[in-house]
């Protein structure tokens, strides 16, 4: 099978050849153009071989054209992290400048994402990685704090944000299928259980990811749904319009085994961000990859760590975990 045959035939639940799989690190210090992560992307591919390739923008990106500075995170993820940003009272969400991706990081990104198909050829599986709009108004304003402020205070002017957000969000993602994606990776990092107070999610959170998947759905067909952290709202894969589910499996509920039951969309996950594959043997990460198979018998499943991986992980590590995928024999 080629790649885009592999990841068509498990999205749909149809036999394959073989586990699909992907991985996926930021690269630091090539991520600040367009072409130094599309040269970044594509050598990773040719290295690995890989059934999905996922686009690594810096964590920050959406929310710099807004007005953030951002600088370096220096640790194992290296991605970015907020410095300052344009809110500073619950007024200024009604003050966000225009962004377009047409202009900008944003542009920056779609011009990514033409680069890498181009590279690759048709047969490579391209998904962008989008946030969720509330995702990206806590990076707008440096956490969540300001948002559940305005939640709770101002209300209307949060949602008023929300809405113009979403439609960025469409936006850049109308612009990205037309530079050659075939889907997105839409992560939520305020989608756990505890992450927000009560019921917040579910009122500003869901509303404005199903308009952003809502408006791409009919131009994609690999869309992912990231659920960040512990104890996420696992229910949302079968009530977003989405293709696959990828969660921090290893560290937090439910498990390989368990979820297979708990969805119909395909499972991107297998992987311990923090475990073998970033500190472990070789022998450690194949053992890890067949036990993920093992779980859920090779079905419906794209073998992924559970979030992104540290840039210094060993590539020892890494082409184990491709070799084991390679090996693997699905029921």
């Amino acid at each position: 099978m080629t790649h885009r045959e592999r990841i068509q035939a498990t999205l749909k639940g149809n036999p394959v050849d073989r586990s699909a799989i992907g991985l996926w690190h930021h690269f630091p210090g090539r991520d600040d153009s367009a072409r130094g992560l599309a040269d970044a992307t594509v050598t990773f591919q040719r290295l690995y071989d890989l059934d999905l390739v996922k686009l690594m923008p810096t964590g920050m990106y959406p929310a710099i054209d807004y007005g953030v500075e951002v600088k370096l995170s220096n640790d194992h993820i290296g991605t970015t992290r907020f410095v300052s940003g344009p809110i500073h009272a619950p007024s200024d969400w009604a003050r966000l400048p225009t962004v377009s991706p047409d202009r900008g990081i944003l542009a920056r990104e779609v011009e990514a994402v033409a680069l890498v198909r181009k590279a690759l050829g048709r047969d490579a599986v391209v998904v962008q990685t989008i946030f969720s709009p509330i995702t990206i108004a806590a990076k707008i304003a440096g956490s969540a704090d300001p948002v559940v402020e305005a939640a709770e205070e101002h209300e209307p002017l949060l949602t008023t944000a929300l809405q113009r957000i979403a439609d960025d969000v469409v936006a850049f993602g109308r612009a990205c299928v037309e530079a050659g994606a075939d889907g997105f990776f839409l992560a939520t990092q305020l989608a756990g259980r505890s992450a927000l107070p009560g019921g917040m999610y579910r009122h500003l959170g869901i509303p404005y990811d199903l308009r952003v998947l809502e408006a791409l759905r009919s131009r994609t067909w690999c869309t992912i749904l990231h659920l960040h952290g512990s104890d996420p709202m696992f229910e949302l894969a079968d009530e977003y319009p989405v293709d696959a589910v990828n969660w921090h499996d290893r560290e937090t509920a439910p498990a390989l085994s368990a979820a297979l039951s708990m969805t119909r969309r395909t499972l991107v996950a297998g992987i311990n961000r923090n475990g073998a594959i970033a500190a472990g043997r070789p022998e450690e990460v194949t053992a890890e990859v067949h036990d993920a198979i093992c779980q859920t018998g090779g079905r419906r499943l794209i073998v992924a760590p559970g979030c992104v991986i540290g840039y210094r992980t060993p590539a020892e590590n890494l082409a184990s975990a491709r070799r084991a995928a390679e090996e693997s024999h699905p029921a």
